[in-house]
């Protein structure tokens, strides 16, 4: 998918991807960039990055579905589920390329979401908590049939 990720450890990969579960859960009821709502929040198991399923949400005419591949790591500094938040309102304001990442997730393509967080800067780590928050990931594979990671 590009180029390696700093490694992290297994225990800051678990919290940096539940925390961006637990930010995204709020978008999948409210649109984070207009026309989408989030439709999941994937984990990757080996991997500083999750996949964001997004689809234009119930009231549209004709469905579609966006799926990006999110690196959770900036100039190797972990990002904050702040900064992955921001950085998917962004396709809200303008045009983006994304290229293929070469894989599908429930036939879709999945595009690389890397230019999003580009432009995040003064990322700092999240907090380190002894207690998980809440699921690493979620998807929805249609509506009111909710999987938890």
């Amino acid at each position: 998918m590009g180029q390696p990720l700093a490694a992290v450890s297994p225990d800051e990969l678990l919290r940096l991807q539940s925390a961006v579960a637990d930010a995204l859960w709020h978008y999948t009821t409210t649109p984070i960039a207009k026309p989408y709502y989030v439709r999941g929040c994937i984990p990757d198991p080996d991997e500083p990055r999750v996949t964001v399923a997004l689809w234009t949400g119930p009231a549209a005419r004709e469905k579609k579905t966006l799926v990006l591949s999110i690196p959770l790591m900036s100039d190797d500094v972990p990002l904050t589920a702040t900064h992955v938040t921001l950085a998917l309102f962004r396709l809200g304001r303008g045009t983006h390329m994304f290229g293929f990442t070469g894989h599908l997730f429930y036939g879709e393509r999945i595009l690389n979401g890397s230019t999003l967080t580009k432009e995040v800067t003064g990322a700092s780590p999240p907090a380190k908590t002894s207690k998980r928050q809440g699921p690493r990931g979620f998807y929805f594979e249609r509506p009111g049939q909710l999987t938890t990671y």
